[in-house]
């Protein structure tokens, strides 16, 4: 008779490639305060150019009329977000786990965490406080068409409506062109753009978006996200039809992201009836972005 088979640790998990969290910058801070929410000053460029009167003008124009006087180029903005939580439950036996639940549970966040936090920042939902229900409640997010300011004070803005380009039809390459000109003029630096998983492949065969490093860009050097937890849908929400998706682009994304706190106290953690430990693991997030939030919606496939 064969004798028990034997107890191995599993494959290692990892995270896939060109998510979220890995493109947007992480500021330090020793202050975890930024947990209830965050708000900061955004300033946002304006191109606005003038001659030197100094220099002499030649030319078909001839001599230029008077100087025109300077004029702000630069909008001030005070922007927030707010926090929300991902976290990973499941039921363990008593036998043999507990000695390790952290590791555990930690390991069960990191399988999910890359997923929710992206869907929570395409869509803006969460599960309520007593779950189920899904509740518009993470702010700023992609698929938007209402701006709105907090509501404790109006002078923040808490969500802005996507800008929407539709255009030229709706060809991945010509979109993507109107879409990078958009973000060119709103922003004069690397933006990003976020697309579903099922964009990639389109993109990839029209020579769209090429790794550099450990990061995907476009051709013209905008990052480019590719969230499994990126729905696809349009700024109202909706799902698209077959064979299209929604892109967005966006200024500069940043966010900050708390340890992972894990429930261990035995007694608190144990299930009598089912005699299972129930274990959570969670993290808070907090993440914005700046200046520029456009929409377009884009044909998948390769034209034959």
């Amino acid at each position: 008779m064969a004798g028990p088979r034997n107890v191995v640790a599993g494959p290692s998990f990892t995270p896939s490639p060109y998510g979220l969290w890995d493109a947007i910058q992480k500021p330090s801070s020793a202050d975890v305060h930024w947990q209830n929410g965050i708000t900061w000053e955004e300033r946002c460029p304006a191109a606005s150019t003038l001659y030197e009167e100094c220099i002499a003008v030649t030319g078909a124009g001839g001599s230029p009329t008077g100087q025109a006087s300077m004029s702000s180029t630069v909008t001030r903005t005070y922007r927030g977000a707010t926090s929300f939580a991902v976290y990973a439950e499941f039921d363990a036996s008593p036998v043999g786990l507990i000695g390790d639940v952290a590791t555990a549970a930690e390991d069960a966040l990191a399988r999910v965490e890359q997923y929710q936090v992206e869907r929570a920042f395409w869509t803006g939902t969460a599960g309520s406080a007593s779950g189920g229900v899904a509740q518009t409640t993470v702010f700023p997010h992609l698929a938007a068409v209402t701006a709105m300011n907090d509501p404790s004070n109006s002078q923040i803005v808490l969500q802005t409506a996507a800008s929407q380009i539709v255009t030229g039809g709706d060809d991945i390459a010509v979109q993507l062109g109107n879409l990078e000109a958009a973000l060119a003029d709103c922003y004069h630096g690397q933006g990003v753009i976020h697309i579903a998983p099922e964009v990639l492949p389109t993109m990839s065969a029209r020579g769209l978006a090429v790794k550099e490093g450990n990061h995907l860009v476009t051709t013209k050097g905008n990052l480019v996200v590719v969230g499994d937890g990126y729905t696809g849908s349009s700024p109202a929400g909706a799902a698209t039809s077959s064979g299209t998706s929604w892109i967005y682009a966006t200024g500069a994304v940043f966010g900050y992201r708390a340890s992972v706190p894990v429930i261990t106290n035995a007694r608190d953690g144990f299930d009598r009836i089912e005699n299972t430990y129930r274990m959570i693991a969670e993290r808070v997030y907090v993440i914005g972005f700046e200046c520029c939030h456009l929409a377009t919606v884009v044909t998948l496939g390769v034209p034959t």
